[in-house]
């Protein structure tokens, strides 16, 4: 999700392209929309528009949501959300490469989140701005079922801690 500054007040466009609240990483504000945020959007966009229409084209009919009460409620099969892997999250890769160390922070961070209830609380948001649903119009993009209205929703974005060593 990207936030998008209210369209009111003369001088809104001065917001756009800001960090989301909750992206300052070791004092330091990394905004979506500088170089490493943009490039990374651009190619994680199409990536997930790839991704969702594989599934999809796998399973008719498949609900989708960003939000996580509709997919513990059973309302939806698959549930997106937004891995913010960076600063102390950040893991360092023992015998595999950095995605693959990434990707296991991400999943062992929403696992405990599962586990401890806390699935509704986003360690990133765009408000005051509005938000852009990037993902939601990756899915429906995709032809999944999604509520229309979560265009504008927030995402659930989980700050990662690092992975958990194997045992």
């Amino acid at each position: 999700m990207v936030p998008v500054s209210p369209v009111g007040p003369a001088d809104s466009w001065k917001t756009l392209g800001q960090a989301r609240q909750g992206e300052t990483v070791d004092g330091r504000s990394r905004p979506w929309s500088a170089g490493a945020g943009s490039g990374s959007l651009a190619t994680g966009l199409v990536q997930l528009a790839w991704l969702l229409e594989r599934v999809g084209s796998g399973m008719p009919g498949l609900r989708c949501t960003t939000k996580p009460e509709p997919w513990l409620a059973g309302e939806a099969e698959l549930f997106v959300w937004e891995a913010f892997v960076s600063g102390t999250g950040k893991p360092v890769p023992a015998g595999i490469t950095q995605h693959a160390a990434d990707a296991a922070a991400a999943a062992d961070t929403f696992a405990d989140r599962l586990e401890d209830g806390s699935l509704s609380v986003s360690d990133v948001v765009c408000t005051p701005a509005s938000s852009f649903n990037l993902a939601a119009a990756a899915a429906a993009y995709a032809g999944l079922a999604i509520a229309s209205n979560e265009l504008r929703d927030q995402v659930q974005v989980y700050r990662t801690r690092p992975a958990l060593e194997p045992s």
